[in-house]
This record gives C-alpha cells, sequence and structure tokens, in this order.
C-alpha cells in the first residue's frame, strides 16, 4: 500500500496489525504512507513509514506481539505506564494484552515482525515444560546489542529470501518459525525467564534413544525439535538435559546431522534438472549458506562437489555415449 490519505493507511495498518487511531502532528496533507506485508514464514514481515511525525494509539494490543524495528528516524512507546525509546538500529518488543500508544518521528520507518501468539505461547510452555499460568510479558526495552546483530542478520536472510522469489518449503518455514521464537525467549527478558534458565533433570538414556529414533524416523518431515519434545511428554529444557549429558549434544544438532545425511543421499540420486538449493530446502535447511557450510565440515566438500559426483555415477550419465568430433 501507498496512499497519501490517512484513512485509508489506517484501514490498511489496522488489518495487519489491530484497530488504532493516528493523529498527524502537523500539516496531514503531507502524508504518504507505506506499507509492505511479506510472508515467508507464519510471522509476517512488515516495513512502515508515514513520513509525519505521528501520534498513535493502539488501545490494547490484543493477541498481538509485535517486534518492531527502527530502519531509519525514531520513536516513543508507553505500555501500561512503562515507556521506552528506539532509534535506527534497534529494535524494540510489544507484548499483547497492553494499552499502548507509539510516536514516530518523520523519519521514522519501520521493519517489523508480528510474531504468531499461539506459536509463541506454545513455544515457551514446551521449554518450561508446563501450560502458562499467567500472560507472557516482555521487558519493554531495546534489544541487547548481541541479539539485534542476530536478529538483523536472520530478517535480511528472510526479506531476501522473499523478495529473491525463493519460497520457503514447509520444512524450512517450521524450522525458521521455531528458531526466531527460540531466540527471543532465550534472549530477551520476560516474565518467565528465570524459570527457563533453570536446570530440568536429564531424562535416562532409553528416552533420549527414543528421540533419536523419532528424529530418524520423521526426519524426512517438517518436524522440529520441539514436536520430539511433545512426542515424548518432555519440557524441551529436559530433552536439551539428555542429549547434553549422554550424547555430548543438542538435539538440534542431532537432527541437523540426520537431515544432512538424507541431503547427502538425495545428492548422490539426483537426476540432471535436481539442484542443491531444493534438496536442502525440502529436508528443513533454510539458510542456505550456513547449510553449505555445515555439509562441508560433516562431509569434507562442498554440496556441489556431491550432486556432480551423483549426476555422473547416474545410469542415465553412464547410458550416454560421449560426442566425437568430426
Amino acid at each position: 500500500m501507498h496512499t497519501r490519505n490517512l484513512d485509508e493507511a489506517i484501514d490498511a495498518v489496522s488489518k495487519v496489525y489491530c484497530p488504532h487511531t493516528v493523529e498527524v502532528i502537523g500539516p496531514i496533507g503531507e502524508i504518504d504512507a507505506f506499507l509492505e506485508v511479506n510472508h515467508p514464514t507464519s510471522q509476517p514481515l512488515v516495513s512502515l513509514s508515514y513520513s509525519v511525525p505521528v501520534r498513535i494509539d493502539a488501545q490494547n494490543f490484543s493477541r498481538l506481539f509485535l517486534m518492531m524495528g527502527c530502519e531509519n528516524g525514531a520513536a516513543a512507546a508507553t505500555q501500561e505506564r512503562l515507556s521506552a525509546q528506539w532509534k535506527k538500529g534497534q529494535t524494540l518488543p510489544f507484548s499483547a494484552g497492553f494499552e499502548t500508544q507509539l510516536w514516530f518521528d518523520r523519519a521514522f520507518v519501520q521493519r517489523a515482525v508480528r510474531l504468531d501468539t499461539d506459536k509463541l505461547e506454545a513455544q515457551c510452555a514446551r521449554w518450561l515444560g508446563h501450560p502458562l499460568d499467567q500472560p507472557l510479558r516482555f521487558a519493554l526495552r531495546p534489544f541487547s546489542d548481541e541479539l539485534e546483530q542476530i536478529w538483523r542478520r536472520t530478517l535480511s536472510y528472510l526479506w531476501s529470501s522473499e523478495e529473491g522469489g525463493l519460497p520457503l518449503t514447509s520444512a524450512a518455514k517450521a524450522a525458521f518459525d521455531e528458531y526466531l521464537l527460540t531466540l527471543l525467549l532465550h534472549h530477551h527478558p520476560h516474565n518467565y525467564s528465570a524459570e527457563m534458565a533453570e536446570d530440568d533433570p536429564a531424562p535416562v538414556p532409553g528416552v533420549v534413544r527414543r528421540a533419536e529414533r523419532y528424529m530418524m524416523d520423521h526426519a524426512g518431515s517438517p518436524i522440529t525439535v520441539s514436536d520430539v519434545a511433545a512426542h515424548l511428554g518432555l519440557s524441551l529444557r529436559s530433552l536439551q538435559a539428555g542429549f547434553r549429558q549422554w550424547r555430548n549434544t543438542t538435539p538440534n544438532a542431532h537432527l541437523r546431522q540426520i537431515r544432512l545425511h538424507l541431503v547427502r543421499d538425495a545428492l548422490l540420486r539426483a537426476g540432471p534438472a535436481a539442484n542443491v538449493t531444493t534438496i536442502a530446502m525440502r529436508a528443513g535447511f533454510a539458510h542456505l549458506g550456513r547449510f553449505s557450510a555445515q555439509y562441508r565440515l560433516a562431509f569434507g566438500e562442498p554440496p556441489s562437489a556431491t550432486l556432480r559426483r551423483g549426476r555422473l555415477a547416474s545410469p542415465s550419465a553412464k547410458g550416454t555415449a560421449p560426442r566425437t568430433a568430426r
């Protein structure tokens, strides 16, 4: 959406976020609103600007968790008597269920992620091992420098994959969703942070073996480590503790190794039309640069080399006689 009509802008943004009012500070005729929404995963990416200073009353952020990054300019916000400011290069988390007011300066441009509330709360409950007994609330302050760097690199990849016309497969989407939510839950303070930091007892080795079998049987489908824990009736903390104690690794690393072997087998059997990107994403690898590095570390060669060897060994390649010069 690109409009100079305030009512049109409010209507469009309300459909993406929540009902709200906007007060333009200064001549209303200067408004030049821009809204873009992309859906590389179930967590929509939103770019929004007004090109004029505005005050926004978002009322109660009903079922809305919003990680709002500032690409330019500056902004301020209040949620339930708490106030915060953020500027270019910073991201501020907004939690659901709070009366929320915002102020954007003329230059403010946001790139935000609207989180899937159900998935966020379910992911938090899986880490804890029990349903949430009170609403999840993030601290109203900008991300730490460390989290900001990781967050922006991740979103940059999601924006580029969407704009480059490279849609993520269902397995890659599930992996990216879980990664984003886990990143936030572990690296930005919230009202369950202390409990999540507590150690959970490690399960017996037999439970870890059951987890490994489940991963092996379902690695070709879009499962995540959360699904493994839920299947076993464990918290994610307990599953992590079991793999650390009995396997000296993590559940994610183990599932990744299984899927790397699946990719290798597929590359060795690939036909002439196959490519590394499609095969890797089908197995749940969303970040192709990271996948290539992990593959090389595991097998001592890039995936493209495995694909070439597979093509040379294929029956169709063997049955094609070489052309002779005349």
